[in-house]
């Protein structure tokens, strides 16, 4: 299923989710420009490999962080970017501006730690930004239901639109998750997609807006009664 665009208008402007989508685009359009051997020693540099950080910790501490704004193909970069457009900004809004630049930075930090620990002999890089989207998403599961969001679902060679609940489109998505996981480590082959990150983020993105979702919604509300103008 592909998200296009959720119901709920933003409150005030979405400024770190548009800067993670600024910066996502501007490091991507680099890693396509450069010559193929340029863009690979340029991504290494910035990627998270977990023999190379327990060798130098304080040489590589950023690649935790840094990790989340490569990507390892266009498929993969612009289906990130489409969640974050559709999720992020309602996030943001609810849990604010500043706790929303650490909630972002810290789940893909701890998605990845979470990819390391059921995944422990996978010694490829890791990047992309899917840990902390994850974690938006299972945010938005908690804070907003009921929105509704329109989708394009695959049926056979067409694409058919509809606007589903988040929590159905959102549990679908969840279930793949898991499932992919799961049959990973029955299977014991781990191919290039960090199922275990994106489960991670995701119970963490939940559990962090279960543990504050009245604050939240009660911030989320007294914006929209106080804010006149909406961003979308």
């Amino acid at each position: 299923m592909i998200p296009i665009r959720d119901h709920i208008r933003s409150k005030s402007f979405p400024f770190f989710n548009l800067l993670f989508l600024g910066v996502n685009i501007a490091v991507f359009a680099r890693q396509v420009m450069l010559p193929d051997a340029e863009a690979l020693s340029f991504t290494l540099e910035y990627a998270f490999i977990a023999d190379r950080l327990l060798a130098s910790p304080l040489e590589y501490w950023y690649t935790p962080f840094t990790s989340l704004f490569f990507h390892g193909g266009f498929v993969h970069f612009l289906g990130n970017m489409l969640f974050l457009l559709v999720f992020g900004d309602n996030v943001e809004d609810a849990l604010g501006h500043f706790r929303y630049l650490f909630f972002y930075l810290v789940a893909g930090a701890l998605s990845i730690l979470v990819q390391i620990l059921f995944a422990p002999e996978l010694t490829t890089p890791i990047i992309g930004a899917s840990g902390s989207i994850s974690a938006v998403l299972g945010a938005y599961l908690v804070l907003f239901p009921l929105a509704r969001v329109t989708t394009l679902i695959p049926i056979g060679i067409f694409l058919m639109p509809a606007r589903l609940p988040a929590f159905v489109f959102l549990l679908v998505w969840a279930v793949l998750q898991f499932f992919s996981g799961y049959f990973v480590i029955v299977a014991g082959r781990f191919d290039n997609v960090a199922y275990f990150a994106h489960i991670g983020g995701f119970v963490y993105g939940f559990l962090v807006a279960l543990t504050g979702r009245n604050r939240y919604l009660q911030k989320f509300r007294r914006r929209s009664i106080y804010n006149v103008r909406t961003f979308r």
